[in-house]
């Protein structure tokens, strides 16, 4: 029992040491947990320090690179700012000079239009010799530019060619180097060092000169362009001119018209000269404005004296028609000009846009014979009525039809159209037009009174010079003389290309009659008159009473001053509204050569010309 007690007391004992041992164990647990729980909110708000100092340096860096950024932006905003304005800056100091130019151009041309006012006929004279000179040494400088670019792209292909060559041969012995084994790593670094080293001077080479020709390629550019804005500006002057002189009716009011139409036309002229195309493609545009400014110049004489202007308003109306229908075509081919364009008038000024337009302008634009207004009195018609053919017999347009098949038997003619009736000087005239079997169209104008051949003018292509002068000359003859017309002698010829204009004028006892005048144009290709204007000579011709000449050929001769003679013949020449028997003399003074009429009653000069070698044949000035 005792023991029973005392094991009851030890199990008492032990369990209540037991659970003793299990609070220990507890409190210990729990205090380990609680510090773990401090030790985890410990952590936990060192971590959300962490993070909130996180975000804050995050928000500091957004902030900063925000800033940065709008810093940025207004630094670019300032540069483009400052960029548009420099480009303002540019732009109007550009508007500014042009501007400026263009007040040059306005003076120079105001100037020029004072001086040829003023200018007398030997100044005329001199400063058409000074600008002869001057285009020429424009065109030789023009052709050593062109010379120096050809020279330049050649040095360029050859030495593309060298470098190609000895790259060619470098990667040959390269090649043969790797097959036989030999090349080291050093032979090949050279190889590729010397292969980059002739790669760059030739890239350097062709970038310099690229530029250079590029710079030339330019300024050849711009004053190919400035010409062209000058011929489409004068244009435009012409015709503000030509249509208030058609209006116009006081004599002050047309002399200043005509001053300005005279100017305007004689600048148009040099401007023409310096186009970068040939002869051929302007010969009819250059021949236009050539009767433009004789058609001036004897409107300037008729207004002076009390007369209508020379021509009346069937000249004019078709000179402004004329001059609308180019400055149309001028002023198109100036807008459509392209970079390209101008690019390919440099390289070849046979082809490309300016060609083709100024071709249009000469084939289209300009619809009159491009026969014939040049030569000594070329534009004589004083008298209204037709002396050559007061006293003829009116024919129908039906017998004017077969006399057209006569005048022509030899061209192949198929058809003939009667297309209507006009009156040129008191003169009325049947238009037909002849066609043969190659689709070629001849236009003529047949005369009622007589049935007589006063003018026709056909288009052939004539390429080449199989013809020689003299032999356009009898051809010329030889037509005349079927159209029944005796005693005429060749005065004039004019070579434009592969065509001769001639002028024959009627002998009478030996005195030329220039009055009487006919002007022929003979295709030097196919050896056939292919166009005349005969309307002077049937206005004036008919035998006259010519006078002696009171003074000798040597008496007359004093009158040449500095000129000296080279022919002499006797001449009469319209003058004032009539007629002057006088002394023609051909001569010359330094290299220049003149065509003097002197009174062979008086010994007064009464008329002077100067011959000139232009692009469009011998002129008279």
């Amino acid at each position: 029992m005792e023991e029973k007690k005392n094991d009851r007391k030890i199990g008492v004992n032990t369990s209540s040491g037991a659970k003793k041992v299990s609070r220990v164990e507890r409190e210990r647990k729990d205090g380990t947990a609680a510090q773990t729980a401090k030790k985890s909110v410990t952590k936990q708000a060192e971590a959300e320090n962490a993070a909130a100092d996180a975000r804050v340096e995050s928000a500091k860096v957004r902030a900063e690179r925000k800033t940065h950024r709008l810093e940025e932006r207004m630094e670019r905003e300032q540069e483009l700012e400052a960029q548009r304005l420099q480009a303002e800056e540019r732009a109007a100091e550009r508007r500014l000079q042009a501007k400026e130019r263009a007040q040059e151009r306005r003076a120079a041309r105001a100037a020029r239009r004072d001086m040829l006012r003023n200018e007398t006929k030997v100044q005329r004279m001199e400063r058409k010799e000074r600008e002869r000179q001057e285009k020429l040494a424009l065109q030789k400088q023009n052709r050593e530019l062109e010379h120096e670019l050809a020279m330049k792209r050649k040095e360029e292909r050859m030495h593309k060619r060298r470098l190609e060559a000895e790259e060619r041969k470098h990667r040959r012995e390269q090649s043969t180097k790797r097959r036989s084994q030999k090349q080291g790593i050093g032979g090949w670094l050279a190889a590729v060092i010397s292969l980059g080293v002739a790669s760059l001077v030739m890239l350097t080479v062709i970038t310099v000169g690229g530029v250079n020709m590029s710079n030339m390629s330019a300024m050849m550019s711009a004053g190919y362009r400035s010409n062209l804005y000058e011929i489409t500006e004068l244009s435009e002057n012409l015709d503000a001119n030509l249509n208030k002189l058609r209006l116009a009716s006081g004599a002050g009011e047309q002399r200043r018209l005509l001053t300005d139409i005279l100017v305007d036309a004689e600048l148009m002229e040099g401007a023409l000269e310096r186009l970068p195309v040939d002869m051929v493609t302007t010969v009819n545009m250059t021949s236009f404005v050539n009767r433009t400014s004789a058609f001036a110049r004897e409107g300037l004489t008729s207004v002076a004296t009390g007369r209508t202007i020379a021509g009346g308003e069937e000249t004019l109306e078709y000179m402004y028609e004329t001059n609308a229908a180019i400055l149309r075509e001028l002023q198109t081919l100036r807008n459509t000009m392209s970079a390209k364009d101008w690019e390919k008038l440099i390289k070849d000024s046979q082809k490309g846009a300016m060609h083709d337009g100024f071709e249009n302008i000469d084939s289209k634009a300009i619809q009159t014979p491009s026969s014939i207004q040049d030569g000594p009195f070329s534009e004589n018609k004083e008298k209204v009525t037709a002396k050559g053919l007061s006293d003829a017999e009116e024919v129908t347009p039906e017998r004017a039809a077969e006399l057209a098949q006569e005048y022509f038997s030899d061209y192949g003619i198929e058809n003939v159209e009667h297309v209507g009736d006009m009156v040129s000087e008191g003169l009325t005239l049947y238009n037909f037009n002849l066609r043969d079997g190659r689709s070629r169209e001849i236009y003529a104008q047949i005369s009622k009174a007589g049935g007589r051949l006063v003018m026709f003018d056909s288009y052939e292509k004539c390429m080449a010079n199989n013809f020689s002068q003299q032999e356009c000359v009898e051809i010329g003859a030889a037509f005349l003389e079927k159209l029944g017309m005796d005693n005429m002698r060749p005065v004039w010829l004019q070579e434009n290309g592969t065509a001769a204009n001639i002028n024959f004028v009627y002998e009478q006892d030996g005195v030329l009659c220039y009055s009487d005048m006919v002007i022929v144009k003979v295709c030097e290709t196919k050896g056939m008159v292919v166009g005349i204007e005969a309307l002077p000579y049937y206005l004036n011709h008919c035998e006259r009473t010519i006078g002696k000449a009171s003074i000798s050929e040597s008496e007359a001769a004093r009158s040449l001053g500095k000129i000296e003679p080279a022919t002499a013949r006797l001449a009469l020449i319209p003058y004032e509204g009539s007629e002057a028997l006088t002394y023609e003399f051909s001569g010359t003074y330094g290299e220049r050569e003149y065509f003097v009429y002197v009174d062979a009653q008086t010994g007064e000069e009464l008329e002077m010309f100067e011959v000139l070698n232009t692009k469009q044949g011998r002129l008279l000035r």
